[in-house]
C-alpha cells in the first residue's frame, strides 16, 4: 500500500492521507509472500533480530473507513501495533509468521521499493519472449 504501488489506491479512495516517510525499530523483518498477486511483503517483529528497521510509511484514515479497509485485508496480513525507529507505536500491516515458511527474507534491503529496485527482483521478472 505505499505510495506508487498497486494497491495504494485502496488508502487513497478510503480517504487515506500520508502522514511520513518513516522506519520501524531495528528488529524487523521483512520477506516477499509468496504467491502473492500483486507481489507484498511480509513485516514481522523479531525481538533477537539485530537489524537497521525497515522502510515503511504512515497513514491517516478515517475512522469510519478504517473498519472498512481492516476487513478487506488478506490472510497471512494482519493489523497490529508497529514500533517505530523513535519509539513511537502505529497501527499498521503485519504478516502471520506461518505464512513465511520457504518465503524468501528480503530484510537486508531495508524496505519494499529497494528491493523492487534490486537487481535480484529485476531477474525474477518474466520476459516477453517477442
Amino acid at each position: 500500500h505505499l505510495t506508487g504501488q498497486p494497491l495504494n489506491w485502496q488508502l487513497t479512495q478510503a480517504g487515506g492521507r500520508l502522514v511520513e516517510a518513516t522506519h520501524t525499530a531495528a528488529d524487523y523483518r521483512l520477506f516477499v509472500l509468496p504467491d502473492a498477486i500483486p507481489p507484498k511483503p511480509g513485516l514481522i517483529r523479531d525481538p533477537d533480530f539485530p537489524g537497521e528497521g525497515i522502510e515503511i510509511e504512515v497513514w491517516s484514515l478515517p475512522a469510519p473507513a478504517f473498519g472498512t479497509f481492516v476487513a478487506a485485508i488478506p490472510a497471512p496480513l494482519g493489523v497490529g501495533k508497529i514500533t517505530l525507529a523513535d519509539g513511537r507505536s502505529v497501527t499498521g500491516f503485519l504478516c502471520e509468521s506461518h505464512a513465511l515458511g520457504g518465503a524468501q527474507e528480503i530484510t537486508e534491503y531495508n524496505g519494499w521499493r529497494a528491493y523492487l529496485r534490486s537487481k535480484k527482483y529485476r531477474e525474477k521478472l518474466p520476459t516477453s519472449g517477442v
